[in-house]
């Protein structure tokens, strides 16, 4: 596997200079005058300290039942709700909602969601802060099952298998 890297090159003429991309390959990368003028800085009273990164709206949001009881109870509750079957990329959806990679969001997009994504490519939250969203997390369903949920206000989520696998609520 090749890696690629990115070198700024200072040509004999200092204002046509260059950028090159060289294939490495792993190998000793060949000697490149790299032009940089950088002023040199002290910095007193600098904190460095390391530690995961913020989850974007400040609290990370898991979805996952973590108790064996109450996934039994939640499983059991799951069929007594109208299903809608998910696609393979469906699941893959509530397994990155479940497990906070798409915090802030608590579950699919509502509309108004969607439509933030869509046109700015990110979410403003209720605090008023914004949250880069560039990939609209929504389920789609088509008609007839929109008929079959009703107006229910719950709807079980089952994989290809006829397993439960989440409760959406509104």
């Amino acid at each position: 596997m090749a890696s690629m890297a990115t070198f700024f090159t200072q040509t004999s003429f200092p204002s046509h200079s260059l950028s090159k991309t060289f294939d490495t390959h792993f190998a000793p990368s060949p000697k490149v005058n790299v032009f940089a003028n950088f002023p040199a800085r002290r910095h007193v009273g600098v904190r460095v300290s390391n530690a995961l990164i913020e989850p974007d709206g400040g609290k990370l949001v898991e979805l996952v039942v973590r108790d064996n009881s109450e996934r039994d109870l939640k499983k059991g509750e799951a069929l007594s709700l109208p299903r809608i079957k998910l696609s393979r990329i469906d699941l893959e959806w509530v397994h990155v909602l479940s497990e906070g990679w798409a915090t802030p969001l608590r579950g699919f997009m509502r509309e108004a969601e969607f439509l933030q994504t869509l046109h700015f490519n990110s979410l403003r939250l209720d605090d008023g802060s914004v949250v880069n969203m560039s990939v609209p997390i929504v389920l789609a369903i088509d008609d007839a099952q929109k008929h079959k949920i009703g107006d229910n206000k719950r709807v079980a989520l089952f994989d290809s298998k006829g397993d439960p696998v989440a409760i959406l609520n509104e």
